[in-house]
């Protein structure tokens, strides 16, 4: 009974030795590190892979084409996000020339985009008084009529609309360069409309010669 019992150890721990070693190795894999035996993976796709290291060669390109340092295609988002241009102060705007000319559709334009995006705090008229200051506690944004607006370059304006100031965020997301110097323009027409110069006038009557709604408007920007 003894000997049986000492026989079926001795199996049990050749069994086990010859396991242990056989465990170093299977289907080629080594043991991975301070691993006593590596895994029992038939399928080994997953081990081995077609993969490019930094700087390693590719034969899908030229030899003449850097190694395992491909541009990514146009568009390519990173991963730390999109890219943003470096951010210019204001100074810098005071050097910008506005590219959009002032004409009749431009204006409209840019009427069009100030009304939708700026005139909710701003105002219609560029008072201050919109809808967002005028129903809630968020404070009041400065005319934009004033003196020291008026003698505001227009690229200072536009440095403001993409960048924002004080409580006033970037608009940089909602209008492209274009639009932005579009609100520029009807800034100063706002500006202008309201202070407007004797030659206005002029151009007012001579519109209001066949519209009696035009000469009302002449005669109350006259009382102005």
């Amino acid at each position: 009974m003894c000997c049986r019992r000492t026989t079926t150890g001795l199996v049990a721990l050749a069994l086990l030795a010859i396991t242990s070693m056989g465990c170093e190795e299977i289907g080629a894999l080594p043991a991975d590190g301070d691993k006593p035996f590596a895994p029992l993976n038939p399928i080994e796709g997953m081990h081995i892979q077609p993969n490019y290291k930094d700087q390693d060669f590719q034969p899908i390109f030229r030899d003449d084409q850097a190694r395992g340092m491909r541009l990514p295609p146009a568009g390519t988002v990173p991963v730390n996000g999109i890219d943003r241009d470096p951010f210019a102060t204001p100074e810098d705007a005071d050097a910008w020339a506005n590219p959009v000319p002032v004409t009749m559709d431009t204006l409209t334009y840019g009427q069009f985009l100030y009304n939708t995006h700026c005139a909710t705090c701003h105002g219609m008229e560029g008072h201050g008084d919109g809808p967002v200051p005028t129903n809630t506690d968020y404070g009041a944004p400065p005319t934009l009529n004033s003196d020291g607006l008026r003698a505001t370059s227009d690229g200072r304006i536009y440095h403001v609309i993409a960048y924002g100031q004080n409580a006033m965020g970037s608009y940089k997301n909602q209008l492209d360069e274009l639009e932005r110097w579009a609100v520029v323009n009807y800034v100063r027409a706002l500006q202008r409309a309201d202070r407007p110069e004797p030659i206005d006038l002029d151009r007012m009557r001579a519109a209001a010669a066949d519209d009696p709604q035009a000469e009302l408007d002449v005669q109350e920007t006259e009382g102005l």
